[in-house]
């Protein structure tokens, strides 16, 4: 199956300042998605099946890609790196 990833900054920080559970993954705050898009690393916010609508309303939210059988990778952030980013 194609997806689109899709990223939205409003999106990202909030998610840095709840824990989450999507699709019945648990992840923890200051967990950050990256998806690997003709070869580079992205960090994304969500993932839809081609051709379908993001279901953040979020007015910054743009395509970063699509691509099938693409790398997906999670890193979590220090407590200070949350910080400046929720502040900054």
């Amino acid at each position: 199956m194609i997806e689109d990833f899709y990223f939205s900054k409003k999106q990202f920080i909030s998610g840095l300042m709840l824990p989450k559970n999507i699709s019945g993954l648990s992840m923890k705050r200051g967990d950050v998605s990256f998806a690997k898009i003709d070869g580079m690393w992205k960090k994304y916010t969500e993932s839809v099946p081609r051709g379908r609508k993001p279901l953040s309303k979020n007015d910054d939210i743009v395509l970063i890609g699509s691509g099938k059988d693409i790398e997906i990778k999670r890193e979590e952030l220090s407590q200070e790196q949350i910080e400046n980013l929720i502040i900054g």
